[in-house]
């Protein structure tokens, strides 16, 4: 008998080893994984543009200037003669560049109206920082702003901010700090960066979903930015000037109810269109005509041109 109580309290012990050791493991590859998906989050790799403006008929000048230091790329191009001045800024996504507006860009210079295409930090050819999924970016995009007011072919009350996903979120806490801002055009974007990091970790943090937390955690931790403060949904309450929403119906990314919520939120006059079929960032690819359409008669309401 006391052979095999001896027995069984080594096998016991052997288990509770192995138990520990497990425990310890997974404690370590997780830790492991929230890091690498904190790091993929706050740190995206440069992309280029796979087009230029001429490629779109376009004439653009590659400009520079700065926020909090970092140094910003961007291509302008000058309003026509009919637009009285009236220019678009255009931000793009986490992980994008300036050419990922291009093609509207380039419809809405069909009507007349300038473009100033932005390269965010840490993305494009702009410099080196960390990503704040739409904090710090906002001061990227008052820099761009505050180029345009050097101008001479911009007129300063007929300028307006588009942004896409994590560029509707920084252009979205620019305006709220920039209430001159003629309309404001937000395409997919999330109504907290918080409540959305579950949605984005499969694909873009390569992470189980359920790590959300901890890996929000770790972004925050990270930077001197406050990311529970990207609240997109919050923000739009502040906001006086003319809204278009737009969203795709099947967005996996950023769900269409966070667009809804985004809309049902902001100050009147506002607008939303949605695109039953189109996922993240697709619409303008998948009907390139009807999002023209919205987005012109949008402007021709709010910031029109000379017909």
């Amino acid at each position: 008998m006391g052979k095999k109580r001896g027995r069984m309290g080594t096998f016991g012990w052997i288990i509770l080893g192995l138990l520990v050791v497990g425990l310890g493991t997974a404690v370590w590859y997780g830790n492991r994984l929230v890091g690498q998906s904190a790091d993929r989050l706050l740190y995206p790799r440069h992309t280029q543009p796979s087009q230029t403006p001429a490629d779109f008929g376009l004439t653009a000048e590659n400009v520079h200037f700065s926020a909090d230091g970092v140094e910003l790329a961007a291509w302008f191009v000058p309003p026509t003669e009919v637009a009285n001045g009236a220019t678009l800024i255009y931000v793009h996504g986490f992980g994008g560049n300036r050419g990922a507006l291009l093609a509207q860009a380039a419809a809405m210079h069909g009507y007349g109206y300038g473009a100033l295409l932005l390269d965010m930090r840490h993305h494009g050819d702009s410099g080196d920082s960390v990503s704040t999924w739409g904090y710090a970016e906002a001061n990227d995009v008052i820099a761009a702003y505050n180029y345009l007011l050097t101008r001479p072919e911009v007129d300063a009350s007929r300028i307006g901010l588009v942004g896409k996903s994590m560029g509707g979120a920084a252009v979205a806490q620019a305006a709220a700090q920039l209430p001159d801002t003629a309309v404001l055009i937000l395409e997919s974007t999330y109504s907290s960066f918080e409540e959305n990091l579950v949605n984005i970790m499969p694909s873009i943090g390569r992470g189980p979903g359920f790590l959300a937390p901890y890996v929000f955690n770790r972004m925050d931790a990270a930077t001197s930015e406050p990311l529970t403060e990207i609240r997109t949904v919050d923000t739009v309450t502040q906001l006086t000037m003319p809204l278009l929403l737009v969203h795709g119906e099947q967005d996996r990314l950023v769900p269409l109810a966070q667009g809804q919520a985004i809309f049902a939120a902001a100050n009147e006059p506002k607008q939303l269109y949605t695109v039953p079929g189109a996922g993240h960032l697709d619409i303008f690819t998948i009907d390139s005509t009807t999002f023209t359409a919205q987005m012109h008669a949008f402007l021709a309401e709010y910031l029109p041109v000379e017909n």
